[in-house]
């Protein structure tokens, strides 16, 4: 079925300033946050369309990142160029700026994101994508194409690091595994007190590994997507494997496709897909699946050129969408219904963040 918006939110942009970046949205407590080089971060109420507070930015921004402190409480790490001239030790090359807002609106921090010279210049300087990841309790994992950070959220300070996203971490019963893709194939390690070792791989590559999925009376599985011809036809498919390697699992019907041009996934596994339909670059649609893997509704973006990203985000309610540089588009749950398998209940286990 085609989903109906719930709302649509058009945000306020600078269109005399070039659009090099977008990002988010990002999903904190009832607020979405999302950046763009046309607004710098705008924040709003995902339920109401409320704006709740604006936060200024230089021309390049990061992706905004949710963050907690069992302490001083929930916030939202925003980084981007800096809006004033600050001074660094000598020797240190200047990356950005990093913004500590709490959920109310309130700067907590504003610091400066340096590093020595000779070892951040090659992040400096490189181009493509940028994505954000927490790193530990005080820190966020900051990548630029095919270079990363990591940078402490008290000093500032930015060090080299594996541009490789963090492993999908999975706990059940008494065992975790942390689970990573790579070109060639999905890779599970059992982590155990003295080390980790390798538990189970594919035998096949898959295009992207999004997450876990929990389901009532299963154990967990990892949803992946698999982009490729059918019968001459481009798809894209939807997978689970069983996360702890046994044969379980399941797809998803699957849709026509290109590319996937952004995903979200909740803490339970519902997941939300923008997918490129053709070489035109500009018909492009999401398709929503609960965490059953059943495909619950299909919504056409906008026909207009899209080179940007599109930005995915799963909220309680809800699914979030940034899309065109200036436009958040609300569209309905992903909860199965009580009468599908695996749908209507509570998931029998809590992922480990």
């Amino acid at each position: 079925p085609q989903a109906v918006p719930v709302r649509i939110v058009q945000l306020p942009v600078r269109p005399d300033v070039p659009r090099f970046d977008v990002g988010g949205p990002v999903i904190a407590s009832d607020l979405a946050v999302v950046s763009s080089s046309q607004f710098g971060f705008i924040a709003f109420d995902w339920r109401t369309a409320t704006l709740a507070w604006t936060k200024p930015a230089g021309v390049r921004v990061a992706p905004p990142v949710a963050v907690s402190d069992p302490v001083a409480g929930d916030a939202v790490a925003l980084v981007g160029d800096c809006t004033a001239p600050i001074d660094v030790p000598e020797g240190h090359d200047l990356l950005g700026c990093l913004r500590l807002v709490t959920l109310a609106g309130s700067d907590r921090a504003y610091i400066a994101i340096h590093g020595a010279s000779a070892t951040v210049r090659a992040f400096v300087t490189a181009p493509g994508l940028q994505d954000m990841w927490i790193d530990g309790e005080h820190a966020i994992r900051w990548r630029r194409g095919d270079q990363a950070v990591v940078v402490d959220l008290v000093s500032g300070i930015a060090t080299p690091t594996s541009a490789k996203p963090p492993p999908v971490r999975v706990t059940y019963k008494d065992r975790t595994w942390d689970i990573e893709r790579t070109e060639e194939r999905i890779i599970a390690r059992l982590v155990t007190a003295t080390g980790s070792t390798e538990a189970w791989t594919t035998k096949h590559p898959y295009t992207a590994l999004l997450g876990a999925v929990w389901l009532p009376e299963h154990s967990p599985m990892i949803r992946v997507t698999r982009v490729g011809p059918w019968g001459g036809i481009p798809e894209v498919n939807l997978l689970d494997i069983d996360a702890t390697g046994s044969l379980h699992g399941q797809a998803a019907f699957p849709v026509p496709g290109i590319s996937v041009l952004g995903s979200g996934i909740s803490r339970f596994g519902d997941v939300a897909l923008a997918v490129r339909l053709d070489k035109s670059i500009q018909r492009d649609f999401i398709a929503g699946y609960a965490a059953n893997a059943l495909m619950m509704w299909v919504y056409p973006l906008p026909v207009v050129p899209r080179a940007d990203p599109v930005g995915v985000a799963i909220a309680p309610d809800a699914v979030v969408v940034f899309h065109d540089g200036d436009t958040v588009t609300i569209l309905p749950e992903l909860s199965a219904p009580p009468t599908a398998a695996g749908g209507g209940r509570p998931a029998s286990e809590i992922p480990t963040p």
